[in-house]
């Protein structure tokens, strides 16, 4: 058991990350920009994906809105396939790094996140990881 417990703390934690620092990989990170019925920009928000064998879609754990903080923005990481989005996270008072091998970018009319509360309810969401206080 303890052998298959020691690589789930690597891909949780991640290597590289420094102390106080939430690092994990998810399947997917969009980055969303929002249009109303007039077709006038609302607002940006990344969304971060999980994929299910189960139901063979991807379901949202998380998102967080742009806000102007251009670090949050998903950019392809250097030397990799993967795309990365880093943030300082209010909520938990820690650096927080998302790391995923797929990326999209979508102007739409319909918010991707409410539309996948639908599908799974907000309460039985994975959720990005917290950090125990």
């Amino acid at each position: 058991m303890a052998n298959t417990l020691i690589p789930l703390f690597w891909m949780i934690v991640g290597a590289g990350a420094t102390q106080g620092e939430l690092r994990q990989r998810v399947d997917l990170i969009e980055l969303n920009h929002y249009f109303d019925d007039l077709g006038r920009h609302s607002f940006d928000q990344v969304i971060f994906y999980e994929w299910s064998p189960d139901y063979r879609r991807f379901h949202v754990i998380a998102w967080c809105l742009v806000e102007g903080d251009v670090s949050r923005l998903p950019r392809r990481k250097a030397g990799t396939n993967d795309y990365v989005t880093s943030w300082y996270d209010r909520d938990t008072m820690r650096h927080r790094t998302v790391i995923a091998p797929l990326f999209r970018e979508t102007w739409t009319q319909t918010d991707p996140e409410r539309e996948n509360r639908k599908l799974i309810d907000e309460k039985y969401r994975v959720s990005l990881l917290r950090p125990n206080r």
